[in-house]
């Protein structure tokens, strides 16, 4: 069966996170040059950051529908890891790669200097750990990044489930949400998932353990009603909840949004999943394409967002005096300057320019990797369908 809602969900939660960043980025030009302006995205997208949170309750229930077919066993969980790492790690290291290498030509390491500076830890390590994806103080070489110290986390666990009959997954779902709440009670949890105690008791598990749980429901059929419901109610509460949310403190980003959002979330994955069938034609082949995108997309908007910024200025600078215009003509270019029309350019091109980007990645290196890697080190999976889903799944 395939689930198109859920890929039109990735791509939904992908897109939010986008709109935040780049809200983040107008606030900065307009802090920096004092302007009373008002960034042009607002909204919901002022909190962006819960498409993260989406994407933990999507990759939750993914992997039990992938695999509660599967047998239990050591060949069900070499399949399940190689899958999850083949399609994490090769796209992430194209993109860290690219944003060492931006670090090294522009700063003489490849690395922020800055801001692994506090940590104490060293440039190698800090680079060993972002490479493998492992928790460490401050955020992996690309920032996004440490999303996905989370899901390699929540992947290692949810395999050792596998080990065991499909009939207690259930039991071992609610025990690992005990686990971690316990921890995170007795103040072993943090804001940021800085070690390996850290990321085993962060409440964002709960997300993951929603979608999971919601999954379970969906592929026992113990609760298949209300699909629609669910999709459109579990919307509304999350655009409301990142709506009317505040800034987010210390508490939201430990506790806050797990507490906030797992609910909406798995109402709104559940919901797509039971509602499959119901968005045909080419609006739903769009919104497929666009999540294949997402995990590409993801990776690769910060650096594009920098790059459309920084690039305003340099083309705008150039422009006005190889065309002897007078100074502020291209204006449009330049992010923070007076009115909106920067901030409508900055929105437009920081949509576009990712999503172009993304697609290509998608289809001259994500896909083909993951095809060849897949092809050479796994065994032909039974549903086809399911094994394309679950390769695609990723924040």
């Amino acid at each position: 069966m395939r689930l198109n809602l859920i890929q039109a969900l990735r791509a939904f939660a992908a897109y939010f996170v986008l709109l935040y960043h780049i809200r983040a980025i107008e606030m900065s030009s307009i802090l920096a040059t004092g302007s009373n302006e008002t960034p042009l995205v607002g909204g919901p997208f002022t909190n962006g950051w819960v498409g993260v949170d989406l994407f933990f309750a999507i990759s939750g229930f993914i992997m039990v529908y992938v695999t509660f077919s599967r047998p239990s066993g050591i060949g069900t969980v070499k399949e399940f890891l190689l899958a999850r790492f083949f399609r994490i790690y090769p796209t992430w290291w194209l993109f860290a790669a690219l944003i060492a290498t931006y670090f090294l030509l522009t700063r003489g390491v490849p690395y922020d200097a800055e801001m692994i500076a506090p940590t104490g830890m060293s440039g190698a390590e800090h680079l060993i750990r972002s490479a493998l994806l492992l928790p460490q103080p401050t955020f992996p070489v690309l920032g996004v990044g440490w999303t996905l110290v989370h899901e390699i986390w929540f992947y290692l666990i949810f395999a050792i489930i596998l080990l065991f009959p499909r009939r207690g997954m259930p039991v071992w779902l609610i025990l690992w949400a005990m686990l971690v709440t316990g921890a995170a009670l007795l103040g072993y949890s943090s804001s940021f998932s800085g070690n390996f105690i850290q990321l085993a008791a962060s409440p964002l598990t709960l997300e993951f353990l929603a979608g999971a749980m919601a999954g379970y429901l969906f592929v026992t059929g113990a609760v298949r009603s209300f699909g629609t419901f669910a999709l459109v109610f579990g919307g509304l509460l999350f655009l409301t909840a990142a709506w009317l949310h505040p800034a987010p403190g210390a508490f939201t980003l430990e506790w806050g949004r797990a507490l906030i959002f797992s609910l909406p979330c798995a109402l709104m994955v559940y919901g797509a999943a039971a509602s499959e069938g119901h968005l045909t034609g080419r609006l739903s082949n769009i919104l497929k394409t666009l999540g294949d995108w997402s995990f590409s997309l993801y990776l690769c908007h910060h650096i594009t967002l920098a790059a459309i910024r920084a690039g305003g200025y340099v083309v705008a600078d150039q422009a006005e005096v190889r065309l002897q215009l007078a100074p502020g003509t291209l204006d449009i270019f330049r992010l923070g300057s007076e009115g909106w029309l920067d901030n409508a350019f900055f929105l437009t091109a920081g949509v576009i320019l990712p999503t172009m980007i993304a697609a290509i990645t998608y289809y001259l290196f994500e896909r083909p990797v993951m095809k060849i890697l897949n092809s050479t080190f796994r065994k032909r999976q039974p549903d086809e369908k399911k094994a394309r889903l679950a390769e695609s799944v990723a924040p």
